[in-house]
Formats: structure tokens, sequence, C-alpha cells
């Protein structure tokens, strides 16, 4: 009997980690899709000019700020405060970028080739020598368990200092998750 509820055990938690990654598989390529849909495809000699950051990046304080003045359920708050206490551990886009490039039927192989780490992109900017570049960096996807209902926030990062960004609010609609919202969005 033990055995039989170890395994449900292992089956549910199973199932939900497919479930989590299939979100953010889907909560990136919403994002990909609105960042990359003026970016142009990046052929031989063609600066790129929009990089991704390969990690995704720790949640902290100011997803609070940005929902703050935002109707959003007490219970969904809680959960927030608690995956931005405990969820620390270093995780990257690498599996949700390789399935959206298999599955992807627009050019969003071509404009972003590969995602980037820190070091990378600053060698490959200072390589070109351009200020026009900028690397996105997205953070770990914030879920309400009881709706469809997630935030995300996204970085532009540049070496000279205009750097901007926001929260989303995505929506889970008919299978797809859409931005409905960008809360507390601010530019240096």
């Amino acid at each position: 009997m033990k055995t039989y509820a170890i395994l449900l055990l292992f089956l549910f938690s199973c199932q939900f980690s497919a479930a989590q990654e299939n979100n953010n598989t889907l909560v990136l390529k919403a994002i990909l899709e609105k960042y990359y849909k003026t970016e142009k495809p990046v052929y031989k000699d063609r600066s790129q000019l929009l990089y991704l950051y390969c990690s995704q990046a720790n949640n902290n304080e100011e997803i609070f700020e940005a929902i703050k003045n935002r109707k959003l359920p007490d219970d969904f708050i809680k959960e927030i405060r608690n995956e931005v206490k405990t969820d620390l551990a270093e995780r990257d886009w690498s599996n949700e970028l390789n399935t959206i490039f298999e599955t992807d039927k627009t050019s969003l192989k071509l404009k972003i080739k590969a995602c980037l780490d820190l070091d990378k992109y600053h060698e490959v900017s200072k390589k070109l020598n351009l200020n026009n570049q900028r690397l996105m960096i997205i953070s770990k996807p914030l879920y309400y368990s009881k709706s469809n209902i997630a935030l995300v926030k996204v970085v532009f990062y540049r070496n000279i200092e205009h750097n901007n960004g926001s929260i989303l609010l995505l929506e889970k609609v008919d299978g797809k998750w859409a931005i409905k919202e960008y809360l507390n969005p601010w530019s240096t």
C-alpha cells in the first residue's frame, strides 16, 4: 500500500512538473513573439540587435511593488511571496527554447539563434562595438494555481545604461498565454 501511495505521489509530481514546463514554454513563446516581432532574421554579416539571456532570473520584491495597485487574489499574492522567498534554484531557458525552435513555424529561430550568458553578450557586444544591442532577461514565471494568470519580469539590458523593463501580467486563453498588461514599466 505504501508503494502504491509513493507511486501515485511520484506520478502526480511528474505531471505537475511537465505541466509547469509546458506553461514555461508557452509563456516564453508569447514573450519572444511579442519582442522579436520587429527584429530582422540574422543571416550572414547581419548584426543581431536583440539577444536572449539563457538563465531564468530570480524574482524579487519588485514584483510586489508592481502589483500593489492591482486587484489580484490575496492567495495569489501569498503564493508569489512564498515562491520569491524559496525558489532560488538556477534554471535556464534552454529546454523551452529548443521546444519552441522545433515547433515554431515563424522565423523566431532565425531571429534568436541561441541564448547567451552575460559574459558572451559582453564579448559579442565589445567585438561589434555597437550601442544598439540589447540583452533580454526574463524572470522565472509566477503562476496562480487557481486560475490562468501569471506574472513575468522582462528587462532589457544595454551596455550604455539605457535599460528598461516591466512586469508582464499574462493570461492563458484557449491554451495560449497572452500579455494582458504591462505593470510598473521603467527605464533609465
